[in-house]
């Protein structure tokens, strides 16, 4: 057995036997796995590479910013070389081609030449060999017969995603793909959620967080108790990899999951008295009833409501409702309540963008109290194109009042406090203005009312569902690539208003609903064999014809708004 193994960040051949305390490790997991020989093990060596590329600090810190939430850097804070051989190392991979040129050689030769059966990568080694395998066309001649270990790794990172694995995340041509995450792993690490037979992720927790071996808080990758029970025993022998694979099949099949599944939240009872609706509720009911009438099993329906809808009780039903969907499967999440807009920061403590939020019960105008973007696209970027994600929204992100007896509006304002964050003092007007920010990319394709209803008016806004994070590339760049590379995953979106617009409630008789959302149950009760399309315009016009100033949007590829919505429509 040949391992070739490499290292992440870090100034790593700086320490004496640094891979030493990796094949320790391997070779003990293995020996107790029942393999009879040791392995041949090979080490990647790489620093003198990277040295090559010192670059000042701003070169990486944008690129800093973008690839952790939580500050890495304070923008008065020294960007030294301890800074620059970690988080630094990831970013620089991230921004420089020449760089990643010169490594993606380095491995091609390295796996000619030794041949491993295991490539086993952390950190920054994941990311250098899944670029190499994933973009180099010379890699699948070379790693077929190999099986791919990877660590602490930052491949799925929004941003490194974007910019160095566009399209959704896949197995590339390896015998297997084992995935270890540790979530007390905080070196801008992220999970990988993808439905292959070739792939498995492996939970690996504990307090060691982003070491290879164990240390003192616990267990490292390479010899935590999962690993050996999950990687270590189906790699040892031949015995162990037939168990595994019959156990891995066994258990796919148990745990296949509903071609369709339903998250619905409807929140009426905010704690502000202010801020009360009252058909948001109704709503989730009414459109449980409209999903059952077009076969979706109540099983498969989930509903969160009021008190219980808090920012974390949405986040985890959100994981359920996207785990495990593969292709042709379908997704459905709607949301009743409020909507509302806020001031984004970036990692060096500096708002350079707004958020469009849902606004859960404990919304306290603050990321972790919001749903925003970023909270789903973690979740649906890696979707296969295959597999169908609708949500429907009904809210707005306008703020709003509504006057005593009237319409009530489904958009909460800022606090004063919130909004100074958004405005600039215009000393030769005497006049409070908006602050002008950044757009997120200039280059991004479509005329402007396409860029409009992807980043806003402002070209700065995260709207929810557009994935905005995983579109770094330009437009011309974008075109090039093979369709199925196109991403990140586009969910089909249909909102009650457009961007700045409101959306109200409707009262049938003594009952409350959403404006859009009766509208739209309506015409889908009526014309069941409708496309997206023309239920959206339908709705639209049964609004107009009840006096509602709201215009519904529409946001999807093309090739499915245009389509039949599933389903069968109501059971006779």
């Amino acid at each position: 057995m040949k391992i070739l193994m490499v290292h992440g960040v870090g100034h790593c051949e700086n320490t004496p036997g640094y891979y030493g305390a990796w094949v320790k490790a391997i070779m003990a997991q293995l020996a107790a796995a029942g393999a009879t020989e040791a392995p041949e093990c090979l080490g990647a060596e790489f620093d003198d590479i990277f040295d090559r590329y010192p670059h000042g600090a701003w070169t990486y810190l944008k690129a800093l910013a973008e690839l952790t939430i939580a500050p890495v850097l304070h923008p008065s804070r020294d960007f030294g070389d301890d800074v620059r051989w970690k988080a630094g190392m990831v970013a620089q991979l991230c921004v420089e081609d020449d760089l990643r040129d010169e490594l993606r050689e380095l491995l091609h030769t390295m796996i000619s030449e030794f041949q491993p059966d295991i490539i086993a990568a952390h950190s920054l080694g994941s990311l250098m060999t899944y670029y190499y395998l994933h973009n180099d066309p010379r890699a699948a001649a070379v790693s077929a017969n190999a099986t791919l270990i990877t660590f602490g790794s930052q491949i799925n990172n929004l941003f490194a995603h974007a910019k160095l694995f566009p399209g959704p995340a896949k197995v590339p041509n390896v015998r297997f793909w084992y995935h270890l995450y540790n979530e007390q792993d905080h070196v801008l690490t992220a999970p990988i959620n993808i439905t292959a037979p070739n792939f498995l992720q492996v939970l690996t927790p504990s307090g060691a967080g982003h070491d290879p071996v164990a240390s003192a808080e616990g267990p490292g990758y390479l010899d935590h108790p999962e690993t050996a029970a999950r990687v270590w025993s189906a790699l040892a022998t031949a015995a162990g990899a037939r168990t595994f694979r019959r156990t891995l099949a066994t258990t796919k099949k148990l745990t296949a999951k509903p071609k369709r599944r339903a998250l619905l939240v409807g929140i009426n009872k905010y704690p502000d008295p202010a801020n009360q609706l009252e058909g948001c509720v109704n709503d989730t009911f009414l459109m449980s009833a409209l999903l059952q009438e077009r076969g979706f099993e109540p099983e498969d329906i989930r509903v969160v409501l009021d008190e219980r809808a808090t920012a974390n009780g949405i986040r985890e039903r959100l994981s359920w409702l996207l785990d495990g969907a593969a292709d042709g499967m379908e997704r459905v999440l709607f949301y009743s309540g409020h909507g509302a807009q806020m001031p984004g920061y970036n990692a060096a403590e500096k708002i350079d963008h707004v958020d469009e939020c849902l606004v859960p019960w404990d919304f306290a105008w603050s990321k972790d109290t919001a749903i925003t973007d970023d909270d789903l696209f973690g979740l649906y970027s890696n979707l296969p194109f295959g597999a169908r994600f609708f949500a429907v929204f009904d809210c707005c992100h306008a703020g709003g009042m509504h006057r005593d007896g009237g319409p009530r509006v489904r958009g909460i304002a800022p606090p004063d406090d919130i909004r100074h964050r958004m405005l600039r003092w215009d000393s030769r007007l005497q006049m409070w203005r908006e602050r002008e920010l950044e757009p997120l990319n200039d280059a991004f394709g479509g005329d402007g009312h396409v860029k409009n209803n992807f980043m806003g008016k402002n070209g700065a806004t995260y709207r929810i569902g557009r994935g905005m994070k995983g579109r770094v590339l330009s437009a011309s760049v974008y075109k090039k690539l093979p369709p199925d590379e196109r991403g990140p995953f586009l969910p089909v979106i249909v909102e009650a208003c457009q961007e700045g617009g409101l959306s109200y409630e409707y009262r049938d008789g003594v009952t409350s609903y959403g404006a859009f959302t009766y509208s739209l149950a309506k015409t889908l009760r009526q014309k069941p064999s409708s496309t997206f399309l023309s239920a959206v315009t339908n709705a639209a016009t049964t609004l107009k014809s009840l006096g509602y100033k709201q215009e519904p949007q529409l946001i999807g590829p093309s090739v499915i708004v245009k389509k039949r919505i599933p389903g069968r429509g109501r059971r006779k």
